[in-house]
């Protein structure tokens, strides 16, 4: 079994982020009236991470390529973290009147459509909810974790394990479609109660996997030149691959985006158009927007196509960032100007994002430290069986040693 990384010094420094980000931005927070806005954009950012990355693990066992294997135990990591995000929505249960004015029945009173509405926007149903989605979802991150570690102690067993996961993925994806979709019309569409779009969950969906591909490349590259086996298997092609992920996800979240601003300006009615009058009259939300079109879309995009950028590491990596920054700023364009953000981002906001993503990253990699970081029993990583000659040298293939190499370079 390949030893793990040492994680220790990170792992530290991500937990004194987080205890010391969290515990000032609530202070901080709570006195100026922030706190609840902040902390619900801060955890639908890191809950959407673990997210991304449950649906890319679901995706990995159903593809079945060799990339899928070298890139597990990152994604298993984040979404180990499920059941700690799911303590990161208790504070925002606590401001569900603060923060919903679906909450406040004079509102309701004074608005006949959300009044139409009730029976869904409630406090009570708004729990449950939340509770039936973290249930599902902590349930497919255990059995894929459950799964994951049966086929590492169990080798004889590894290919009908993995055919397990492999038949469960399919499953997973119909899951968190349905769940991520519920969710973001719960926690973000309904900040706006008499606003709706049919887009807004595909694209907390694709945003999910943009961050959960571009953390899975920072932490690869960051592995690789850390453990040799690492470094072995990931070669120029299979970064490649990682790289392809992240551009064909980018172009679809450019679409998705303008789809619902095509579908929304057309409409031309005030109960849809506010979303991007607002967005697009007022500063500094114009601004974002000109960033996001031309930093989040346009530039990623020309500089991903670039296959010389996908085969290199440092290269693909910085790419990697630039995008988890871009969906950062895109998911507080998104929620900030319906809790009551007027401008960029207040101290609590920085300081609770901060704290939730350090906690978060604490968890990981601890996850990550507890387990080989290759799955050496996966068969993907295994050269298949072929029928040998009569002095056992497969058909098509000189030695051993070719068949090996082989499958690393694949």
């Amino acid at each position: 079994m390949t030893p793990s990384v040492a994680v220790s010094r990170p792992l530290m420094v991500a937990l004194g982020l987080g205890v010391v980000g969290l515990g000032v931005g609530a202070v901080v927070g709570l006195s100026e009236g922030s706190f609840f806005g902040a902390i619900l954009m801060a955890f639908m950012f890191w809950t959407g991470m673990s997210l991304g990355a449950l649906a890319l693990l679901a995706v990995n066992h159903m593809a079945g390529g060799s990339w899928g294997a070298v890139v597990r135990r990152p994604l298993e990591a984040m979404v180990s973290a499920l059941p700690l995000t799911a303590l990161f929505f208790i504070p925002v249960l606590f401001g569900v009147t603060t923060l919903y004015p679906w909450a406040d029945p004079v509102y309701v009173a004074a608005h006949p459509l959300v009044e139409f509405k009730v029976a869904y926007l409630n406090v009570p149903w708004f729990i449950i909810r939340g509770v039936l989605y973290f249930a599902a979802w902590i349930a497919l991150a255990w059995f894929f974790l459950r799964n994951a570690r049966e086929q590492d102690a169990r080798s004889g067993d590894a290919g009908r394990i993995g055919y397990r996961m492999k038949s469960v993925g399919g499953l997973a994806i119909v899951a968190y479609v349905v769940t991520v979709t519920l969710a973001s019309i719960d926690w973000g569409m309904s900040l706006t109660p008499e606003w709706w779009s049919g887009i807004y969950g595909v694209i907390f969906m694709i945003s999910q996997a943009i961050c959960a591909m571009a953390l899975t490349i920072l932490a690869i590259v960051w592995l690789a030149n850390r453990d040799g086996r690492i470094d072995e298997l990931l070669t120029e092609k299979r970064l490649q691959d990682l790289g392809n992920f992240l551009m064909a996800f980018i172009m679809f979240w450019a679409y998705v985006n303008i789809s619902q601003l095509m579908i929304q300006w057309s409409n031309n009615i005030v109960e849809t158009n506010t979303f991007y009058v607002l967005r697009f009259d007022v500063e500094p939300w114009r601004g974002m927007g000109i960033y996001l079109a031309v930093a989040g879309f346009a530039l990623p995009f020309l500089i991903l196509f670039s296959r010389w950028v996908k085969r290199q590491r440092a290269a693909l990596a910085f790419m990697a960032g630039w995008a988890i920054l871009n969906q950062a700023v895109h998911t507080y364009w998104f929620l900030a100007p319906e809790v009551g953000r007027t401008g960029l981002p207040v101290a609590a906001d920085v300081l609770v994002f901060l704290g939730l993503g350090g906690l978060w990253l604490a968890f990981v990699l601890r996850s990550l430290a507890s387990r080989s970081l290759v799955p050496e029993n996966d068969p993907r990583l295994k050269h298949p069986p072929v029928p040998a000659h009569g002095d056992g040298t497969p058909h098509g293939h000189a030695t051993p040693a070719a068949a090996s190499a082989e499958v690393r370079h694949a």
